[in-house]
């Protein structure tokens, strides 16, 4: 049986990568007619040409920030017919308001009467008569004091202003179900280096009534957001496709700012729903735009904050004036002795240390305010070997709890069990990718060379077709801090080309960390964990890429002949590399042509 489900799960990856592929392939550059008019629709609906339908689903699942408005409308600029342009030129320009005053660094529009009037509210949430200047002073002291945190505390850089303003322009509106939006438009370009940079102006609810954070807590935690976003844009850069950074970290910064207000907490969860965001839907890529998960990784920073500190944020959004977000993060976590891919894993871990009983010492600070993690269905082990077949987004991860039975009396609700997580590192897929990842895991009694030990005595293997791009880790749910990693592929060494054709290829390049060190051993085992190959190498050059992106770095290169000289059949084989006291192991697949 085990066999017909290796043999599957096998299938069931080639069929999923020739998808990817033809997806990649066949995809133009175009885009519907539909979601262009969708667009147009929502700049109208959103900027007050039309008040009806102001909770259309096409812009009510953005979520509480109109950011993503002007992102898709730069991003497919030149998609619209020129009316279309014209149009939305009209429609992204400021509206007109019966007054205005000036702030500090602000210059804000307001109206004294009629629907976008401006209403501090009382303990019941009503307005009260006659409080629009107080309201609009209330904007003025908080939008000062977010804007002086982002820079004098943090370090941030602040956005030029609009061509021929000597302040930044803040509009007061009633704006439905956002709490504010940081508009710019194609005309708004600053430079034309990549990414590109925009000057912005920022629209803000009026009230704040009905809001997971009402009031003048609602003003706050806005002012800290959308100034981010205005940062963001103006002196960092603009990446179209990549709107997951821009919110994940203005959602963290209103938190970095009114510690006190934690707006983030709805995105977590709600009175109706147990569960929402990262804590629902943890096999989402961590860059998705969909906000239902997009806003909830604000735990992201608040894993970082505590893990490394507030400075990685900031170091990622200066990287970012020349890297896309994910390279913009890697090089940032690299500047305190970590990576993306290792710190994504370990945030998957905190990830399973949250709700009542969260370690606030070890993990998150508010970790008791947040949801536990939703987990896969329950499977259970009675000593037989078996596998089960699953699939996740790129940049993602599941979590299986196992129960173990030892007898035909027991059961799991009297047994102790674990809990095994899978992530994908996969950074070439993240960007929207059309299909779910697929893996094979497979647990037995006993072991072999591919095996690794699980807690409670049994063994497990991931089974996958690019094993450098996933890791696993087998946890026991009693203790919970007990870990042993299974098949930890994160990019000590990258092997490259993964499978090697030993004809073709020629060389199979094993690409190390940096060291100061000139050689290295490289010792090559069969799959029965027989020595082939063991040899003092120097270091050169690896010509590593991994999908379109250029790895680089030095390593060490294999020919494919052993010891004696002839050249290693088909087959699974164990690599271990020995450099600067440290030890690195992993496999890889060679093929005799």
């Amino acid at each position: 049986m085990i066999q017909v489900i290796k043999f599957l799960g096998r299938t069931y990856v080639t069929i999923a990568l020739l998808v990817v592929w033809s997806y990649i392939l066949f995809s133009q550059e175009t885009f519907p007619l539909q979601h262009l008019e969708q667009l147009v629709q929502s700049a109208e609906r959103l900027h007050g040409v039309t008040q009806s339908d102001k909770t259309n689903s096409f812009d009510a699942h953005r979520g509480k920030c109109g950011l993503w408005l002007s992102f898709e409308i730069a991003q497919n600029w030149k998609y619209f017919s020129e009316l279309q342009k014209a149009h939305l030129q009209i429609l992204l320009s400021p509206q007109q308001t019966q007054k205005d005053t000036v702030i500090g660094r602000f210059h804000i529009f307001y109206d004294s009467t009629g629907n976008n009037e401006p209403a501090l509210l009382d303990v019941y949430s009503r307005r009260i008569p006659n409080s629009s200047r107080a309201y609009v002073d209330s904007v003025g002291k908080y939008f000062n004091y977010s804007w002086d945190y982002l820079v004098n505390s943090l370090g941030y850089e602040p956005p030029p202003f609009q061509s021929g303003n000597s302040y930044y322009n803040v509009y007061i509106q009633e704006l439905g179900y956002n709490y504010g939006e940081t508009v710019f438009e194609p005309s708004d370009l600053i430079n034309n280096f990549n990414p590109p940079r925009y000057t912005s102006y920022i629209r803000i609810e009026n009230e704040f009534k009905g809001f997971y954070s009402e009031g003048i807590a609602g003003l706050k935690v806005t002012s800290a957001h959308e100034l981010h976003h205005a940062f963001q844009i103006g002196s960092y850069g603009y990446w179209g496709s990549e709107i997951y950074i821009y919110e994940i970290t203005s959602t963290w910064m209103e938190d970095v700012v009114y510690d006190d207000v934690n707006d983030y907490y709805c995105y977590l969860r709600d009175p109706y729903t147990p569960r929402k965001g990262q804590f629902l839907l943890p096999d989402v890529s961590f860059t998705s735009s969909d906000a239902q998960v997009t806003y909830s990784r604000a735990i992201w920073g608040k894993f970082i904050e505590k893990r490394f500190s507030r400075d990685v944020m900031r170091k990622t959004w200066e990287y970012i004036r020349q890297e896309h977000s994910l390279q913009a993060i890697d090089n940032a976590l690299k500047d305190v002795g970590s990576e993306f891919r290792k710190a994504f894993f370990e945030w998957t871990l905190w990830n399973l240390h949250t709700g009542p009983t969260c370690d606030t010492v070890k993990y998150y600070t508010e970790g008791k305010n947040y949801p536990e993690i939703r987990k896969r269905a329950l499977i259970d082990y009675s000593h037989v070997a078996r596998a089960f077949i699953d699939s996740i987004d790129a940049l993602s991860s599941s979590y299986r709890p196992l129960c173990i039975l030892n007898s035909l009396n027991d059961s799991c609700n009297t047994n102790p069990d674990m809990m095994i997580v899978v992530s994908n590192l996969n950074k070439n897929y993240a960007y929207n990718s059309p299909i779910k990842l697929p893996f094979l895991y497979e647990l037995k009694d006993s072991s072999d060379a591919s095996f690794q030990q699980l807690p409670k005595g049994i063994y497990g293997r991931l089974n996958v077709s690019d094993p450098q791009n996933w890791t696993s880790i087998g946890i026991d749910s009693l203790s919970r801090d007990t870990i042993i990693i299974i098949e930890s592929h994160l990019p000590d060494v990258f092997v490259c080309p993964n499978p090697f054709y030993a004809v073709r290829d020629r060389y199979i390049y094993f690409r190390l960390p940096k060291s100061k060190s000139t050689a290295a051993i490289l010792s090559i085992f069969t799959s029965g964990m027989n020595k082939i190959f063991s040899r003092e190498l120097l270091l050169n050059t690896t010509p590593c890429r991994q999908g379109t992106e250029w790895l680089g770095g030095s390593g060490l290169q294999w020919d494919g002949y052993d010891n004696s000289a002839l050249r290693v059949q088909t087959g699974i084989y164990f690599y271990i590399i020995m450099i600067d006291d440290k030890t690195y192991t992993g496999k890889f697949a060679l093929i005799e042509e």
